[in-house]
């Protein structure tokens, strides 16, 4: 009987576990001293979602590739574990409804997404049609480089990131480590 109880036990701390080892964003301010790199992604991605401009398709990649990071990020770091459930739950529905809106399969990988809205991003910037064609492949972004980038120039519509700002304008419990 007890073995029967430490392997269930087994089983459910490992079911409790993050999938893989979490993302990481290109270009991330993670080295920031003193400052949550996650707080500072959150106020990127709020600073965009509050008024998003047309025709800025890479600041768009970015905006989105900087949330699909959050979504992911934010219930695996200790800090933020304390957080607003609702909060969580409306980053995850934001994450779901950016990727609805350019097409992207709600099985892609995470690490796919934000590394191919980054490069994304880049390319657009530097009129790069060869390396733009390279960070959207149709497995991640079926819609195809040219239909993304015209959904990215006219912006999604994401009403859940500004939910979730609000729910967890409490932030982090400070004294959780």
């Amino acid at each position: 009987m007890l073995r029967r109880s430490a392997v269930l036990l087994t089983l459910l701390v490992a079911a409790c576990a993050p999938e893989g080892p979490p993302p990481t964003l290109p270009g991330a301010p993670t080295a920031m001293v003193g400052r949550d790199p996650t707080v500072a992604v959150g106020q990127s991605v709020i600073g965009f979602f509050r008024a998003p401009q047309a025709n800025q398709p890479a600041a768009a990649a970015r905006a989105i590739a900087e949330l699909e990071w959050l979504a992911d990020t934010m219930p695996r770091n200790p800090r933020w574990q304390t957080a607003s459930a609702t909060g969580l739950n409306e980053l995850a529905q934001a994450r779901w409804e950016a990727r609805n809106a350019l097409g992207i399969p709600r099985n892609a990988p995470t690490q796919g997404v934000i590394d191919g809205l980054s490069a994304a991003a880049g390319a657009i910037e530097s009129n790069n049609q060869t390396a733009l064609t390279a960070a959207l492949p149709r497995s991640i972004f079926p819609l195809g480089p040219a239909a993304t980038v015209q959904r990215l120039s006219q912006p999604p519509a994401v009403p859940s990131v500004m939910q979730a700002a609000f729910a967890l304008s409490g932030g982090s419990n400070p004294n959780r480590r």
